[in-house]
């Protein structure tokens, strides 16, 4: 309450330019727009992780669509939420609708949407976990049955991935996630789809998937808002030189 209160006083600065046209000025809001897909594609890293699971994401993880994933989750802009989650929800909405399996989970036993897990050490630092009401609010878009689920938690601490390579990553994130054992019931035999806000190597989704898998779950399909351009390829296709990798419109 006393936040909002607080924003008819003072208004909000855009994220991004730090005007005061918040959360995101015309001007920035059309910038992020730029980064966006007309329509969700699929989205395969180049090197491909073993195990990466076909991810849906809506736009390219680069220039401002970044910078407000950035702001979001490291600058307490939780402001930002709301459009996030609506960039997010066409994502996971094409994930769905395009697997056969994950219709049929909405309409029968439900399908189950599990965030990637934050580490520990980000968690301590942010106070919250962003990513967990982004899912939540794209979730409920979906036609049928969704459970969002914290099922995965940490085994280990692992390296800050930001300075590693895509051969780093999947070595600093082998073996370390697992579903939680009171969630086991849970992801057994069920159809699951990973979220998370932007990727990069697909090591991440990789790992949560293979913890998936290993406690039973039926089918893993993945969603994100952004994935970074200069390592997609399609159907392990590639179109060009070897950081010109393509889109294909699904």
């Amino acid at each position: 309450m006393f936040s909002d209160l607080l924003d008819l006083v003072l208004p909000a600065s855009c994220a991004l330019c730090h005007r005061p046209d918040g959360p995101l000025c015309p001007g920035c809001r059309a910038a992020v727009e730029e980064c966006l897909h007309p329509s969700p594609r699929v989205a395969l890293p180049s090197p491909c992780p073993p195990g990466m699971p076909q991810c849906w994401v809506s736009g390219e993880a680069s220039g401002a669509l970044r910078a407000v994933v950035t702001a979001y989750k490291d600058e307490q802009r939780r402001d930002l939420a709301r459009p996030l989650s609506a960039w997010l929800a066409p994502a996971l909405g094409a994930a769905t609708g395009s697997n056969a399996g994950a219709r049929r989970a909405l309409r029968g036993r439900g399908l189950v949407v599990v965030p990637v897990p934050g580490s520990p050490r980000a968690r301590r630092r942010r106070g919250d976990v962003p990513l967990r009401p982004l899912v939540t609010s794209a979730a409920e878009g979906l036609a049928g049955r969704a459970l969002v689920a914290d099922v995965l938690a940490p085994t280990r601490i692992t390296r800050d991935q930001s300075a590693l390579d895509a051969a780093e990553r999947a070595l600093n994130l082998a073996g370390a996630m697992v579903v939680r054992e009171r969630h086991r019931r849970v992801v057994e035999g069920a159809v699951c789809v990973v979220v998370d806000d932007l990727i990069t190597t697909g090591a991440t989704l990789a790992e949560a998937s293979r913890a998936l898998r290993d406690a039973g779950a039926a089918e893993v399909l993945a969603a994100a808002i952004g994935a970074t351009r200069r390592r997609l390829a399609v159907d392990g296709q590639t179109d060009g030189p070897p950081l010109e990798r393509v889109w294909r419109q699904v």
